[in-house]
């Protein structure tokens, strides 16, 4: 009985704390601007491959790697998936709804990135932190991460597959206490 409450407080402690974890509405409407040393086009399958100290802008949204494909579709959703360096990982920052100085950062040895959905897949060494200012609130990490910003859902597992499996490893997350007064 005393476990019980213990989880249901615990699971609605962590709900509390993901409030607001929306990326930047706004977002979605911008262009999608891409820098790198290189770039190939293939009209043929539709991918573009950016490689070299990619940087990737779309409104908040920002992305660093090595590579970055981009697929498009028929109906001009964008697709990205960034790749990182020997010894270095992805990393990707992005302001959320929800106040003035909310972000979510994340990194990763893979990201993949779904311009229509906004959601972002985390793939080996995965970590993902929701930040008020520069001060944490929450953070997770594991083999695979799923931030659904408009849904503000994140999932983590142990395999890369997006399922946990016992005896595959651990995920662990921090949750930071909010500030006394709620705010800063």
């Amino acid at each position: 009985m005393i476990m019980r409450k213990y989880l249901s407080f615990f699971f609605l402690f962590i709900l509390l704390s993901l409030d607001n974890a929306r990326a930047e509405k706004a977002d979605s409407q911008q262009p999608m601007r891409i820098s790198a040393e290189s770039q190939d086009y293939d009209g043929v399958k539709k991918i573009t491959t950016y490689t070299g100290s990619v940087h990737v802008v779309k409104g908040t949204l920002i992305i660093n790697a090595h590579r970055v494909d981009i697929t498009q579709d028929a109906a001009g959703r964008q697709y990205a998936t960034l790749y990182n360096s020997p010894g270095t990982l992805v990393n990707y920052r992005q302001k959320r709804d929800g106040g003035p100085n909310l972000w979510a950062q994340g990194e990763a040895e893979r990201i993949e990135y779904n311009d229509s959905l906004e959601v972002v897949k985390l793939y080996s060494k995965a970590k993902l932190t929701l930040l008020e200012g520069n001060k944490p609130t929450h953070e997770s990490a594991g083999t695979f991460i799923s931030y659904d910003s408009r849904a503000d859902f994140i999932s983590v597992t142990n395999t890369l597959a997006g399922v946990s499996s016992p005896g595959a490893g651990f995920t662990n997350a921090v949750i930071y206490p909010k500030p006394e007064g709620g705010h800063e």
